[in-house]
């Protein structure tokens, strides 16, 4: 340790309790160093995110009950009663991170900042993208941030930014419960990407950018609409989503030109108006009759289908107006790739490999649509030679997207599982995943909008439906903290 600089470790583990915890001691006093006369105070790092997708669910586990007294008594500004029912929420579920949140929270607003450490860093790391931002801009934690633990805290937050970087990084993101997340491989754990509660039904990824733009339907004062947000994966930041004032349908594009971001199209095809979304997450009008920037586009309809649009770089086809063609032709060694007949390669799911060496891509093998049939299959190809080889068939569509050179990730009948292309490498199963980020292709022929799972007034969606107490957060300022 340097002369004069004492490194006080917190130990989370030591005050993981439901912030009923004594006071911090306060550092030991040493003769400061030149030019220092303060004391280091540091807290420990706990691992991001949760062991598995069904650690998210504290809403269905037996602190909700305590957790939904807790939350009426934050609309009637009981703080006193706020902390008594958000550590009865967590006697009886340890795992409820929402009652961590509001107990840090109660226990600011009551002035025992010496004990809001211990819930506040218990949520932040569980759900890194919902509350750590948030701890950092809550007005009423700003006494607490003011203290030397606080300080701390805020150090310690940067420091989280980095490891969530590198988490989402090395992970897979995928699609569960209407929701993001990155999951990592090596060690299975589940990282939430978005900062809200939203009912994610497309998103567009922009991987040179690190940005990915996320199409939510929501329901604001009881009216359904589409809402976009932002995740930026290389600062650690998400965005709540922005209500669009429609239902769709939308057109969801990226310009890599000024005005850089996403931009968002709604109205008739031949005169769409476009909105562009800005740093501050506000949507800002662009000029009438501008273009829709070049690259990559989602179309999401106005019962939430979604289709993305874009052809592979060094592939030349014969594409119909549906990105489909019976054959290809792949510009780094002019090989033709086909499937057997009637089959079609669906040019909007074709993706290589990172070392460029392999090329995945969805095929439709039957045009005429049988209910219940399976005929949609996802392929790799080899470039240098044109040969392929099948993975997967499915008939509720398939998704793909590289993870390694040698290891694709699938959405398909059996949920969403990583392939080895080398015999004998077993498949891995992400056990409650639903998707990938690319929306599943399904044959054309097909009709596009679904049946809607959501009709009005059923309120089974946790965004679609008005909120029961307790089940959702009602005060932007404390618990959602948006």
């Amino acid at each position: 340790m340097a002369p004069g600089r004492l490194a006080l470790v917190i130990a989370l583990a030591i005050v993981a309790g439901c912030g009923n915890k004594p006071p911090l001691p306060p550092p030991e006093k040493k003769d400061a160093g030149p030019g220092d006369g303060t004391a280091a105070l540091e807290v420990d790092g706990a691992p991001l995110g949760l062991p598995e997708l069904a650690a998210f669910g504290w809403r269905k586990r037996g602190g909700q009950p305590a957790f939904r007294l807790a939350r009426k008594a934050e609309a009637d500004g009981d703080w006193a009663t706020v902390v008594t029912t958000c550590r009865q929420a967590l006697a009886a579920d340890p795992g409820h991170l929402e009652a961590s949140w509001l107990l840090a929270v109660g226990l600011a607003k009551l002035g025992k900042t010496d004990q809001v450490l211990a819930p506040l860093a218990r949520a932040a790391a569980g759900d890194f993208a919902r509350w750590a931002q948030s701890s950092l801009e809550l007005p009423a934690l700003q006494g607490f941030l003011a203290t030397p633990v606080g300080e701390a805290w805020r150090r310690r937050v940067e420091q989280d930014r980095q490891r969530y970087v590198a988490a989402v990084a090395r992970s897979v993101i995928v699609s569960a419960d209407g929701d993001l997340y990155a999951v990592e491989v090596e060690t299975g754990r589940w990282v939430r990407l978005i900062r809200t509660t939203p009912n994610v039904v497309g998103a567009l990824a922009v991987p040179g950018a690190g940005k990915i733009a996320y199409v939510a339907r929501t329901r604001l004062a009881g009216k359904r609409e589409l809402g976009i947000g932002v995740i930026d994966l290389s600062h650690g930041k998400s965005s709540g989503a922005v209500g669009l004032g429609t239902a769709g349908p939308i057109t969801v594009a990226y310009s890599a030109k000024p005005p850089t971001g996403f931009w968002i199209g709604a109205g008739p095809p031949r005169a769409i108006a476009w909105r562009q979304i800005d740093d501050e997450y506000r949507l800002q009008p662009l000029p009438a009759r501008t273009p829709r920037p070049s690259g990559p586009w989602l179309d999401v309809t106005a019962k939430a289908s979604v289709r993305l649009h874009a052809l592979p770089p060094n592939v030349t086809a014969d594409w119909d107006d549906q990105s489909l063609a019976s054959a290809i032709r792949i510009g780094t060694s002019n090989r033709v790739v086909s499937v057997a007949s009637p089959g079609l390669i669906d040019g909007n799911t074709a993706a290589w490999s990172p070392d460029r060496v392999h090329f995945a891509f969805v095929a439709q093998l039957d045009d005429h649509c049988t209910a219940g049939a399976v005929n949609t299959a996802a392929f790799v190809a080899d470039a240098s030679t044109g040969g392929t080889k099948e993975l997967e068939r499915a008939a509720g569509g398939i998704a793909l997207e590289w993870l390694t050179e040698r290891k694709i990730v699938i959405a398909g009948d059996h949920g969403v599982t990583i392939r080895g292309l080398d015999d004998g490498v077993p498949t891995t199963v992400i056990e409650g995943a639903t998707g990938l980020l690319s929306p599943r292709e399904r044959p054309r022929c097909a009709p596009m909008e679904p049946e809607d799972p959501q009709p009005e007034g059923a309120g089974a969606s946790r965004d679609d439906a008005e909120p029961a107490a307790g089940d959702e957060p009602v005060d932007a300022g404390v618990v959602d903290a948006r």
